[in-house]
């Protein structure tokens, strides 16, 4: 009985620890990023190039400008986005974001997308 009674705890405990373990973020598209800007739901909108690739070219909506050369060594610099809100982020290619996108779900963030081919890949429009 004792042996039945470890067992189902053992498992348990290792359901619980691997759950907890599962906070990803998600890769999006083009076409699912228009969906997301295009909803009602609010999101932050976090662009992680620099402050120079973002002045000179950014997607509308993207009105949060935070530098990952910067944040990558400083998290505070994360401290006033809202990490209960959804979370988009995006770079020029798609690889700082990817390295972002596991920053901010490391750091709590509970909704994280990231645009794949990042502002290179896009298709619509952009503002400076």
């Amino acid at each position: 009985m004792k042996k039945i009674i470890l067992t189902v705890l053992l498992i348990v405990l290792v359901i619980t620890m691997s759950a907890c373990g599962n906070k990803e973020y998600t890769n999006i598209s083009n076409a699912e990023l228009n969906e997301i800007l295009a909803s009602d739901e609010t999101y932050q909108f976090v662009d992680v190039r620099t402050q120079e690739e973002y002045y000179d070219e950014h997607i509308p909506g993207f009105n949060i400008n935070k530098d990952y050369y910067l944040f990558r060594t400083d998290y505070s610099m994360l401290d006033k986005l809202d990490s209960t809100i959804p979370t988009v982020i995006m770079c020029n290619s798609g690889n700082r974001s990817v390295d972002a996108s596991e920053i901010f779900v490391e750091l709590g963030f509970v909704e994280v997308y990231n645009l794949t081919d990042g502002i290179q890949g896009w298709n619509g429009d952009t503002t400076k």
